[in-house]
């Protein structure tokens, strides 16, 4: 539970680090494409050498790595239009609803205990997520009943689904033993690169400058941007099912990022806020039970 409870507080710290990116006027994309590559480097530090397998094509997990780095970079821009859009608010509802994919097929497909108190935990944990998220709408009517511009949040559910089911599917499959720092050192890298090329575009076309605030942001994320998803993998294989980790795990870094934003940032703490932390506690008490 130790290394999940990590995973949470790290994952929330992120939410912090891009509240002063917007603060500080840093550039996602830079800063992003940076953090790729300090989690690689993260990755040699923690292992003591090289994390890139020298027979990197061979790798069970090689296929899921090149695929994710690809949906990573992919989903960020979605998520960046989703912002732009509709604001952080449904940004944020629709990437962490992502947990009904992993939780959907840890139960269906392999089997995972699921009695009415978890079903009820999950339910509970997506209302949860809309509750500490909410805020009320200013978004002009256009926006509203404009069907193709919801393409973005959609897009953004879809491909943070595909990420976590794919996670789960790396553990259950036991492609990535021992929380593999080869898989997660590799996804970034091929995240890094595919993010690169994108950066590398805008440059020549002078829609962006490179600029040392942005770098040192990249920094700032990497770390424990590289441990996010190194404990996640790690806590799949402690022995906690999908089910229980993916809910736990949304639905937990809100409550801390919401706590975050009450003691950091002075947020106010409003009756949904309240109603959200009750129902989050509640899920994960229902889905944590034996």
């Amino acid at each position: 539970m130790g290394i999940l409870i990590a995973c949470i507080i790290l994952n929330a710290f992120i939410g912090v680090i891009f509240k002063l990116f917007h603060r500080y006027n840093i550039d996602n994309l830079q800063a992003i494409v940076i953090n790729y590559f300090v989690c690689v480097a993260t990755a040699m530090v923690v292992k003591g050498g090289s994390p890139i397998p020298t027979d990197l094509s061979t790798q069970p997990w090689f296929y899921y790595a090149l695929g994710l780095g690809f949906i990573f970079i992919i989903v960020f821009n979605l998520m960046a239009l989703t912002v732009q859009h509709f604001g952080v608010v449904v940004a944020t509802i629709f990437q962490k609803m992502s947990l009904i994919a992993p939780t959907l097929l840890a139960i269906l497909i392999y089997g995972e205990q699921a009695g009415i108190a978890k079903w009820i935990g999950i339910l509970c944990s997506v209302l949860a997520i809309v509750l500490l998220s909410y805020q009320k709408s200013d978004l002009p009517e256009e926006k509203k009943t404009n069907t193709l511009l919801w393409l973005f949040p959609m897009l953004t559910f879809a491909g943070s689904c595909m990420i976590d089911a794919s996670l789960y599917l790396i553990e259950k499959k036991n492609l990535a033993q021992n929380g593999d720092i080869g898989f997660v050192a590799s996804l970034f890298l091929f995240a890094g690169i595919n993010g690169l090329l994108i950066l590398t575009i805008q440059l020549i076309r002078g829609k962006t400058k490179l600029a040392w605030k942005n770098i040192i942001g990249g920094i700032a994320l990497g770390i424990p941007n590289f441990f996010s998803i190194y404990l996640l993998v790690l806590a799949l294989q402690q022995g906690w099912g999908g089910s229980i980790v993916f809910p736990v795990n949304n639905v937990g870094i809100l409550v801390v990022a919401a706590i975050f934003g009450l003691v950091f940032f002075k947020e106010k703490l409003t009756p949904y806020k309240l109603a959200g932390f009750a129902l989050a506690i509640l899920s994960i008490v229902l889905i944590t039970m034996i």
